[in-house]
């Protein structure tokens, strides 16, 4: 039911943006708002000299691909945030959760909705009270995944509205899912071609408001194949259980704990 009732709602938003609306002109998708992004600056807002900081600046001089991009700190970040030249890459905290966050600059009040502002995608790396490491480690595939995910919802607005959970419909087949979190270090260190890594991100405390996610991550290519997020509500919530090691197995991978 769920399924049936988003592809409905997006076949009535791919409907409703090719009609005028009084008064407002031309809606557009999350897809066409997108078009101009690998033509506009996205500046990297980076401030102090934390751990994750110093990791974000020097992967992405590495990884970033999809457009130009130059770094900036808060204050030309607010200076610059209502223009629409420009998108956004921000480091920011909810929940006990650290997120990379692009987004694309603008007017909230602008009458053009091709100005206005908007978040693409929110990416979890780290709790922000407990940190492993492995944020640091993986900096760069968070990057990839997010400039995966920026490329395909130019194209797809399926993909543009159904955020990271669009990478679940990807096959396992043929792969090896690591849960230990050594041998996925290594296998990622290495790039071993058809492995995959276990990744959660969980804040330190249970809450009201709190979240975890789990991730799979292809080792060499940094490609999402599975995304969850779930309440967080007690500290098993955050680790892969010896159920998602048999739905992976139904999938055709084979789990190395």
């Amino acid at each position: 039911m769920k399924r049936r009732l988003t592809h409905l709602f997006l076949t009535l938003l791919l409907l409703a943006a090719a009609l005028p609306v009084s008064g407002q002109g031309k809606i557009y998708t999350r897809k066409m708002r997108l078009a101009d992004f690998p033509t506009k600056t996205t500046k990297i807002v980076l401030e102090g000299h934390s751990f994750l900081e110093l990791a974000l600046r020097e992967e992405i001089a590495v990884h970033w691909r999809i457009s130009p991009f130059e770094f900036c700190d808060l204050e030309e970040y607010g200076r610059l945030r209502n223009s629409s030249s420009y998108y956004f890459l921000t480091l920011a905290q909810e929940a006990g959760l650290a997120y990379l966050i692009l987004e694309k600059g603008g007017k909230p009040d602008e009458e053009d909705h091709l100005k206005k502002p908007f978040e693409v995608i929110r990416m979890p790396i780290a709790s922000v009270d407990n940190p492993t490491g492995r944020e640091l480690v993986f900096m760069g595939a968070f990057i990839d995944i997010i400039q995966r995910f920026t490329e395909a919802a130019m194209t797809s607005d399926k993909v543009a509205y159904g955020g990271l959970e669009s990478a679940n419909h990807i096959r396992l087949r043929g792969r090896t899912v690591y849960f230990d979190p050594d041998l996925a270090d290594e296998a990622y260190l290495r790039a071993e071609p058809g492995a995959l890594l276990t990744i959660t991100i969980a804040p330190e405390e249970p809450g009201p408001r709190t979240v975890c996610y789990k991730m799979l991550i292809a080792a060499d290519t940094h490609e999402l194949l599975s995304f969850e997020r779930s309440r967080y509500k007690d500290p098993t919530d955050g680790r892969f259980t010896d159920a998602e090691a048999r739905r992976f197995s139904r999938r055709g991978a084979t789990v190395v704990r």
